[in-house]
Formats: C-alpha cells, sequence, structure tokens
C-alpha cells in the first residue's frame, strides 16, 4: 500500500578529498549530524546491505531531501555552501527514463521533491545501503551499486536515486567501504513527484529490497 498523507550516464567521480582536504582528525573533531532516520536492520541472504525509510519529520525534527542528500555527500557535518562540494569517494544521479535534465544536479533534484511534498506526507525518502568487503575493487562494488539503481530504481519503477560511495577506511574507520543509495518516496513522471512507490514503502519493503540486490548480485556480481 501507498505511503499516502497521514490516511496513511555516466558516474560522476570525484577524486576523494580534492575540493577540500580532510584534516587527520575532521571525524573526530566535527560534531557529526543528528541521525535522520531509523533503520530497519540488515538484509536476509547473502549480499550485505541494509535498509531504511527517512520521514519527513524524526524525533520530532523535519527533514528536507536538501539535507538528506547533502549529508550523504558531504560528509563530517560540513556546513552547506553553493555550489555543493562533495567530499564521498563517488557519487551520481541516476534518474526515470523521462526525469527533466535539470535533475542530474542532486541539489536542483533535491529541491523539486520537497517544493512538491505534500501537506501531509509521511515517507520522504527511502534508503538503501549496500556493503562490500574491505579488500574490494571499489570501482566494482561502485558500478554493481550504481548498475542496480539505475535499472531496477530509475528505470523499473520511475524512481530517482543519488548514490554516494564511503570509504570510511580513509578516515581510519573500520566500517566496510559502502553506497548509500537515497530514492524518493514517490514516482517522477515528466516534471513532477507523482505516486508513491507502493513495494518499496510497505511492511515487505525491506524484503522486497534485499531480494532485488541479492538477485541483481547473482546476476552481475
Amino acid at each position: 500500500m501507498a505511503r499516502k498523507p497521514v490516511t496513511t550516464s555516466t558516474a560522476t567521480s570525484l577524486p576523494v578529498a580534492t575540493s577540500a582536504p580532510m584534516a587527520a582528525n575532521e571525524s573526530e573533531s566535527t560534531p557529526p549530524s543528528p541521525r535522520d532516520y531509523a533503520g530497519q536492520g540488515p538484509f536476509a541472504g547473502d549480499a550485505d546491505g541494509s535498509f531504511g525509510i527517512i520521514p519527513c519529520i524524526f524525533k520530532e525534527r523535519p527533514n528536507t531531501m536538501v539535507d538528506v542528500v547533502h549529508r550523504r555527500l558531504v560528509q563530517f557535518g560540513r556546513p552547506m555552501t553553493e555550489p555543493w562540494q562533495p567530499t564521498c569517494s563517488r557519487w551520481d544521479v541516476l534518474l526515470p527514463t523521462h526525469a527533466p535534465d535539470a535533475c542530474h544536479d542532486p541539489h536542483t533534484l533535491a529541491r523539486l521533491i520537497d517544493a512538491q511534498r505534500l501537506p501531509e506526507q509521511q515517507d520522504l525518502a527511502i534508503l538503501i545501503t549496500l556493503r562490500f568487503a574491505h579488500h574490494a575493487l571499489l570501482h566494482r562494488g561502485w558500478e554493481l551499486a550504481r548498475g542496480f539503481a539505475l535499472q531496477r530504481l530509475a528505470r523499473d519503477r520511475d524512481v530517482p536515486v543519488v548514490a554516494a560511495l564511503h570509504v570510511p577506511q580513509i578516515a581510519a574507520r573500520k566500517h566496510k567501504p559502502h553506497v548509500h543509495l537515497v530514492a524518493s518516496s514517490r514516482r517522477i513522471l515528466g516534471s513532477n513527484c507523482a505516486d508513491f512507490v507502493d513495494d518499496l514503502l510497505g511492511p515487505d519493503a525491506k524484503a522486497t529490497a534485499a531480494a532485488l540486490w541479492n538477485d541483481w548480485v547473482a546476476e552481475h556480481g
């Protein structure tokens, strides 16, 4: 069932920290920004991933798509500047076939989604995180996740997605390399946000996402 108002191309690659070098202790000295969603836990099966829904309001704090996308592209709680200066290792925007060209800019896409939010809308975005082994080749993991987002979300479901590759080892952290896929809760048809993407918002959403990813890895991994 759709989450309705209260009735219930080419990958963009940025060298790490090229635009603004990160100090060795920055991850410790910069306070983390507040968490914006409650995760639903890891996928079942062999593929390593997790799932969550980013609500319009989380713990009494409002979320905007601009903030949600910015914090995945620009890490360590850095303030928003114009233009955005992503610090993640790679990023891209995957669009439905008929979405406006202007939405290939992540800030423009996020603004459109915020501008067309419904007054009593509950679900803002879907967050799928796909993880890879520490020793895995990053370009292979990135293209695997990017291809999944492009085909299974953008093309099959008309859902725009912002993808961001994070490599925690660079900041002296132990977490695995991972790709965040931030997908709109609503499809884009033409120049407008349209209906909700039912199968990724209902009670079986995590299982659906896990099955899609496991099948994709089995076929393309």
